[in-house]
């Protein structure tokens, strides 16, 4: 397996936290993994410089080499891919992601591919989205959902759609579980396993302020001990 590529049911579960993780698990286990983002829509700016701003996040636990490039396409509005990219008038090549995807494997054990969005995303029209993206680089996928009222539909449609497109689906895994859960939320777990036939092979505990603490070696600690690496490798 030369990577794994984390989506998920909605924008704003996690899926970057996620990614920022496992890319620190993967790497505290002696496994050489490396993040990458293809399509980052939300530029940010920087002393005047365009930046990815879930690079720079995963920058809190991995340090790119001068030559790497962890994001191939950057776009300033905060839209869907294909729309973003035809503003711009710089259109997604699946060519250049996969390029970019092969030299990153070239010197890694394990390429850790971020997507955009939920998995149903255009990122060139309704013929090539994420599903279409993730068959050229023909790797299994993980389902990154949350701990909030809502999960076991968005969950369940996501796992189906993903199976309906037959696509590899490595597991699923809950962010921001909180310290206190109610019933219902104690019950997700099981209830997306038995609804999804997908197992449930991570649960990250909610934590405030995570983005800006996720540098700190305690939080990350916190943060990956529900997930299960072994899954992940099978």
């Amino acid at each position: 397996m030369s990577g794994i590529f984390i989506t998920g049911t909605s924008s704003n579960v996690g899926k970057t936290i996620i990614t920022t993780c496992l890319t620190y698990a993967f790497r505290k286990r002696k496994v050489d993994a490396v993040p990458y983002k293809p399509v980052q829509c939300g530029a940010i700016t920087e002393g005047g410089k365009w930046l990815a701003p879930d690079v720079e996040l995963y920058r809190k636990v991995y340090n790119p080499k001068d030559d790497e490039q962890l994001n191939s396409f950057l776009y300033e509005p905060r839209f869907s891919p294909h729309i973003a990219a035809q503003l711009a008038n710089r259109p997604i090549d699946p060519q250049v992601i996969k390029r970019n995807y092969d030299e990153l494997h070239k010197v890694h054990e394990l390429v850790l591919v971020e997507g955009a969005g939920g998995l149903a995303v255009p990122l060139i029209d309704e013929h090539y989205g994420t599903p279409s993206l993730i068959k050229d680089l023909n790797i299994p996928i993980v389902i990154v959902t949350q701990a909030t009222v809502g999960t076991l539909n968005a969950t369940a449609l996501t796992a189906h759609y993903a199976q309906s497109k037959d696509l590899d689906i490595k597991g699923i895994i809950i962010n921001g579980y909180p310290d206190n859960p109610t019933e219902g939320v104690k019950n997700n777990p099981r209830m997306i396993e038995k609804m999804t036939g997908v197992p449930v092979i991570g649960i990250v505990p909610q934590i405030k302020n995570v983005e800006t603490r996720i540098g700190e070696k305690e939080v990350l600690e916190k943060l990956i001990e529900g997930i299960d690496l072994d899954k992940l490798l099978e």
